[in-house]
């Protein structure tokens, strides 16, 4: 039963360790996020810059700008809405995870506190002289004490 026990822990250990090398992605998509801040702040100027146009030759000229920057930036925005959704998906396995492995935790220490009572109560009612060995050397060591 503890074998099958620990064979259990063991396999949640491996899940939270994928789940682990999951939170090293944040890093990516940290720089996803920034890459998409830059787009929109060069969709806001090119924006800007239309609106500012004196001429309606101008505008024409910078429309194309702007509908390159909201091209560039609606990609970006699809990567970092896929990367952050992938990472909550990730994020509740590892949770799920998470809890069975504390669920088969708790299964083993209790396993193994009942094996370590049943021990006890097998060694200290077996009829050896370890029991006055005990009793010799704790009212040996008070003894001790009074000298």
């Amino acid at each position: 039963r503890s074998l099958q026990i620990c064979k259990q822990w063991y396999q949640r250990r491996v899940a939270i360790t994928a789940g682990m090398e999951a939170a090293a992605k944040e890093g990516a998509i940290n720089s996803e996020r920034r890459t998409l801040t830059a787009l929109r702040l060069d969709l806001d100027a090119a924006k800007n810059r239309v609106r500012n146009a004196k001429t309606a030759e101008e505008m024409k000229d910078l429309e194309g700008f702007v509908d390159e920057a909201q091209k560039k930036f609606d990609e970006q925005y699809e990567i970092t809405r896929e990367m952050l959704e992938d990472r909550d998906v990730k994020n509740a396995e590892m949770v799920v995870h998470v809890e069975d492995l504390a669920k088969v935790q708790v299964e083993y220490f209790k396993a193994a506190h009942e094996l370590a009572v049943e021990m006890e109560k097998k060694v200290l009612d077996r009829p050896t002289k370890g029991k006055d060995m005990r009793k010799r050397k704790s009212s040996g060591s008070s003894s001790s004490d009074e000298e």
